[in-house]
């Protein structure tokens, strides 16, 4: 897609409400929906909670369903459970290596597979995976990929932004954790296993592998939403906590709350793989058992105990702290002192600060992992999520004074302990040598927060009376780029419980609509796209499968279905070919290509001719078709290159560079790179050169067919470089050595064949993103030789060599500053003698002046001034520039403004429709159908323009003496119209009003 296209989004339903909607269903027929014999088989049997959960428990002893709400702590906390009650602790990593150990070996053995990026490239309506499924969504479960493995296990890194007000508080929760994953993918015709089997297995690993007694397990009925599907669930507790949830998709949803079976019936089993070492071990909290480098090396550094006594009695009622189940705060943390004996203001003061050290630990590795899958912080779409988290890790360092302690050389080495402890999972990190140079940028733009976004803020809160509501802190951080600290500092209050989990909502609900799809080709076979086999073959013979009238122009009969095509359609950023086909000896004009399902749609002027036949009368016959071989070439060369330029901003900058968009046109290209700041005009060089460099070594351009899953355990997920590919089969597009993406387009068979490259200019696009502008081949040479003509006629007209052609320049514009300076002095001195002038007159009542400055500004800065005599004589002036106009009265009864801006709106029009009916006229004569359009647009245009008049009945003179104060000259008439006023009919209508013209101008 191309990055000047805007997205269109729509208002859902979210996960949560949608959810609300199946709920009753299910609990109504649980033999339908959930695994009921197996769960009496393995001694279970159903009751009701006074919570109103259906739930299995294994012995009747159990009054609740298990959740932490219902049993009011964590029963495992200081004893733990299974082989860690008898005193055998493990490991983050050792949790891992048993569950695979366990689900391996199953009735149905699993397979594990490596962790995908967090960063989801692969899709479209994601920025980040937030469960396992994620992965596999939507190709594996509509069924139209083949997952990598079936079933299979995986230690999935995951990215929420939901949870952030219950970090380091409940004791569970985080912004980035390892999901422990088991996905199962039932085709018709491929059955693996559902429920059944399901429950089996994972109640196998929890009596088997961790040993836990079945008597502190709980299997609780429920539904689950998300990524687009629904169905049954079945949430499992151990002694209070929440371990895992088995999800059964049985439909896919829409966002209205609809569904239809899905079919590919899939299982996605969702496990916090945090959430076991702290079951099995009874820790206080699960940050004691996921982060033992990095808490270590950050307790050394902030000179930080935690006090055991406080948290091991706090541990086990933290799970009441979850901030978007909880109404009031201040009453469950009396509830917590009442059964710990303590004080509750004591227990927060002495929580409190730890709990800041939880949160630095889970951001910095969800940050960490963020950016070196390919996200960086911003101000828009996931990234900003990322710089939220990063900005709050900035505000708690210095809240806390830790800064002082770390610095940013310790914060570093934090994300590096943070890889140590990750590495027994996941292996060691590549180097990633532009890392520690994002985060000291945004170091210092935290720092320095824009001055003109805490305007904004002072402004909202003083119109808020002082009181931002929840809305206003959203805007004020997903908008502006505030962070949460820094508003809590200007405005003075507290950051909101659940300001987090409200954005996160917010996000949720804002999804992007489906694209209108204008023609139905369903039931079309596909065309065969010759410019794979062959870019060169510009001729081609082909039949007409239909023809479609165009819905764009009238229905006109001018779409043409080939079952075989050379042209190439608009597609990943590339503009469509151009061309003919002749069709019965009559050639039509190809004007426009698109790729609409499986069908080739050719857009032909004129249309072709309806006969007695209609449209069917086209069906069968031969075409001859012909592709522009020059527009052909210069995109094809644009969209090599665009690889090219790719390639050389990634080993110029980093590894952080990724593909945020492009496009190539006959012109030019761009491309569109996710950077932390501007690119400088040496890095800019340097990418040039560094393309050129490509360019010249002659390198193959290999294109070739490839399985989906081979080609991504081939290539990895940097093959996603231009957005989502669907099927089962990609186009891959290698450039040897140098850089390997999934892509559809045309390209050159080596890099010579593009010619040269030349970078025309770096402009930011947005936050974290830079737009790269270039030329290749005869683009690039006619750039080259206009900018040659420029430096040989600056040569000329200056007589000077090129080497001092930068210093005579400057020796230019210094002059020019010097006389610009005395020019607004000189004319600053006849504006006095005009007022003067004026106000001598006794004659004169209001004055006109025709002014050639090109704004306003002279006027609006120094007229002030004037008023106060203006008043005092009851005078006026109006000066009227090109496509401005400025007035000063000392009394409002002078001049009848409202009059005036009526005779302005007359004029206006008048004059626009004289100008628009001679330009039509024009184009009618000369029979030029595009210049009479062009002239009904400029109309529209003009029309458009409404005239604006800004007024005020106060100014202030400022004092040129600093000594005294500003004088407010009140009750006077000052505007100012920014509209284009027809000069000589303005100057015309004043005069007639009995203005008095100060100058002959």
């Amino acid at each position: 897609m191309s990055t000047d296209e805007k997205e269109e989004v729509i208002t859902g339903l979210t996960a949560k409400e949608i959810k609300k909607l199946a709920k009753p269903e299910f609990a109504a027929n649980p033999d339908k929906f959930y695994p009921t014999g197996t769960l009496k088989r393995l001694g279970f049997s159903r009751a009701s909670c006074s919570c109103g959960n259906n739930y299995w428990r294994h012995s009747e002893k159990r009054t609740t369903c298990g959740d932490s709400q219902c049993e009011k702590k964590y029963n495992f906390i200081g004893i733990g459970t299974g082989v860690g009650r008898s005193g055998n602790k493990i490991t983050y990593a050792q949790a891992w290596e048993g569950f695979k150990r366990s689900l391996s070996s199953a009735r149905v053995p699993c397979t594990a597979i490596s962790r995908y990026p967090v960063v989801a490239r692969w899709r479209a309506d994601v920025d980040y995976v937030a469960a396992g499924i994620f992965c596999f969504q939507p190709y594996c479960v509509t069924g139209e990929l083949e997952p990598p493995a079936n079933p299979l296990i995986c230690p999935q890194f995951c990215l929420r932004f939901n949870d952030l007000d219950n970090i380091g508080l409940t004791g569970r929760h985080y912004s980035g954790f390892i999901m422990l994953g088991i996905q199962v993918f039932n085709k018709p015709d491929a059955y693996k296993f559902w429920h059944d089997e399901c429950v089996e297995f994972n109640y196998r690993w929890l009596t088997e592998e961790l040993k836990i007694d079945p008597d502190e397990i709980t299997f609780i009925e429920d539904v689950w939403a998300g990524g687009g599907n629904l169905g049954p669930s079945i949430e499992y507790f151990v002694s209070g906590l929440e371990l895992g949830n088995m999800v059964f998709m049985q439909y896919k949803t829409y966002p209205d709350g609809s569904r239809e079976p899905l079919q590919v019936q899939v299982i996605d089993v969702g496990i916090g793989l945090e959430r076991v070492p702290w079951l099995v071990n009874g820790s206080a909290t699960s940050y004691m058992d996921v982060f033992p480098r990095a808490l270590d090396f950050l307790l050394e550094k902030t000179k930080m105990n935690i006090s055991t006594d406080i948290w091991d009695k706090y541990g086990p009622y933290s799970c009441l702290l979850n901030v978007d189940e909880v109404d009031d705060l201040d009453k469950i943390w009396k509830f917590i002192g009442d059964q710990t004996g303590m004080d509750p203001v004591a227990v927060r003061q002495a929580i409190e600060p730890i709990r800041d050290v939880y949160v630095v630990l889970d951001h910095t590795r969800s940050i960490l992992m963020a950016i070196v899958d390919g996200s960086l912080p911003s101000n828009v779409g996931g990234g900003s999520n990322v710089r939220n988290i990063l900005r709050r890790v900035f505000a708690i360092l210095h809240k806390r004074k830790w800064w002082d302690c770390i610095g940013m050389e310790g914060l570093l080495t934090l994300f590096r302990k943070h890889q140590e402890d990750l590495a027994t999972i996941y292996g060691p990190f590549n180097e990633y040598k532009s890392f520690d140079q994002i985060i000291q940028v945004e170091y210092s733009r935290w720092v320095k927060t824009d001055g003109e976004q805490r305007e904004k803020l002072e402004k909202l809160a003083k119109k808020s009376g002082g009181k931002l509501s929840l809305n206003d802190w959203i805007t004020a951080i997903t908008a502006w780029g505030l962070p949460a600290d820094t508003i809590a500092s200007i405005t003075g209050q507290d950051i909101p419980g659940n300001l987090w989990y409200a954005i996160a909502e917010l996000q949720e609900r804002t999804v992007k609509a489906t694209p209108a799809v204008l023609y139905s080709t369903a039931h079309l076979p596909e065309t065969v796209s010759t410019y794979y086999n062959d870019h060169k073959d510009y001729d081609f013979d082909a039949s007409i499968l239909q023809v479609i009238p165009n819905v764009t122009k009238k229905n006109q009969p001018s779409v043409v279905v080939l079952n075989r095509s050379a042209f190439y359609p608009t597609s990943g950023g590339q503009e469509h070919d151009i061309g003919t086909l002749t069709i019965d000896g009559t050639t039509y004009n190809v004007v426009d290509v698109l790729k609409v399902g499986p069908a080739v749609l050719h857009i032909v002027d004129p249309p072709l001719p309806l006969g007695d036949g209609g449209l069917d009368a086209f069906v069968g016959k031969a075409v001859t078709g012909r592709v522009d071989e020059e527009r052909r070439s210069k995109l094809r060369n644009h969209h090599t290159a665009t690889h090219i330029i790719y390639a050389a901003s990634r080993r110029v900058l980093g590894p952080h560079i990724w593909q945020h968009g492009a496009k190539k046109t006959e012109e030019q290209a761009h491309l569109d790179i996710t950077h932390y700041e501007n690119v400088t005009f040496e890095q800019l060089c340097a990418i040039e050169t560094e393309a050129n460099r490509i360019v010249q070594s002659c390198k193959d351009v290999n294109k070739r067919f490839m399985p989906k899953d081979e080609a991504e355990k081939l290539y990895g997920f940097n093959l996603y470089q231009g957005g989502i590919v669907p099927g089962n089969t990609l186009r891959v597009v290698q450039i040897l050595d140098t850089d390997t993406e999934a892509c559809c387009g045309t390209h050159c068979d080596n890099t010579a064949e593009v010619g040269y490259i030349k970078i025309m200019k770096a402009e930011r696009k947005s936050d974290g993103v830079v737009r790269l502008i270039y030329v290749a081949g005869s683009p690039a040479l006619r750039m080259s030789n206009e900018q040659s003509a420029v430096l040989n006629s600056l040569k000329t007209e200056w007589r000077v060599t090129q080497e001092e052609i930068v210093p005579t320049a400057q020796r230019f514009f210094e002059g020019f500053k010097k006389y610009e300076t005395l020019a607004k002095r000189q004319s600053l001195t006849i504006l006095e003698l005009q007022m003067r002038l004026l106000l001598a007159d006794s004659d004169i009542k209001v004055a006109l002046l025709r002014s050639q400055e090109k704004t306003a500004t002279n006027y609006i800065t120094n007229m002030p001034s004037f008023a106060a005599k203006f008043k005092e004589l009851g005078k006026g002036v109006v000066v009227v520039g090109d496509n401005w106009i400025y007035g000063l009265f000392g009394n409002a009864t002078l001049f009848d403004l409202k009059k005036f801006e009526a005779q302005l709106i007359q004029i206006q029009a008048d004059t626009d429709a004289k100008k628009a009916a001679e330009e039509k006229f024009l184009a009618e004569k000369n029979n030029e159908k595009k210049e009479k359009e062009d002239a009904e647009k400029d109309l529209k245009k003009e029309q458009k323009k409404a005239i604006k008049i800004v007024t005020k009945n106060q100014v202030v003179s400022k004092s040129k003496d600093k000594k005294k104060k500003d004088e407010k000259i009140d009750s006077i008439l000052e505007f100012t119209s920014f509209a284009n006023p027809h000069v000589n009919n303005v100057l015309a209508h004043l005069s007639s009003l009995g203005f008095t013209a100060l100058d002959s101008e």
